[in-house]
């Protein structure tokens, strides 16, 4: 019985395994689920389960429009478009447990001040011989401004689920 329990640990191991070997690439791209933008990364690990990674994110631009005055005398439209932000950053990603990872990232964008982040998540085998995988995490934003802009939240911390796919190789 104790050989039937080690052989189906050793399975689960090598099942759930993720290798983070060192000198391996690694691109990725991925969002968190409540807003419509995407990012991107190439990631090297530097040693066996730790990768640091280089991102880039593009906003995309949007047009807001806006009615004013409640009386067709008095009605006027006010459209304003919205440029997309270009923002970079970079992370460093630390594989604590096969395929769990805790991560802590910088990011600049319009602001002085840098974005920062915690996240923790698992790495999920999607195929290619172990080569794509899916990655649910939670993610901890702390944003660099001190002060929110009128009618915003720009400033406050944020808890949130995030997501990515990464290819390695």
């Amino acid at each position: 019985m104790k050989k039937l329990t080690l052989i189906a640990v050793s399975f689960m191991f090598t099942a759930f395994s993720f290798a983070q070997n060192q000198g391996q690439w690694s691109f990725g791209a991925g969002g968190d689920f409540t807003a419509p933008d995407a990012n991107a990364n190439i990631g090297y690990f530097v040693m066996d389960g730790v990768m640091v990674s280089f991102d880039f994110e593009m906003g995309m631009d949007y047009e807001v429009e806006t009615d004013h005055g409640s009386s067709d005398v008095d009605h006027s439209h006010e459209h304003l478009d919205v440029e997309g932000e270009f923002a970079w950053g970079g992370a460093i990603r630390y594989y604590a447990v096969d395929n769990m990872f805790v991560e802590a990232g910088m990011r600049m964008g319009d602001g002085d001040d840098p974005d920062t982040h915690l996240a923790g998540g698992v790495s999920l085998e999607l195929g290619f011989d172990g080569k794509l995988w899916f990655e649910p995490m939670l993610k901890y934003n702390m944003p660099g401004l001190e002060v929110s802009p009128l009618n915003s939240n720009a400033s406050q911390s944020t808890l949130g689920l995030a997501w990515s796919f990464r290819y390695t190789f």
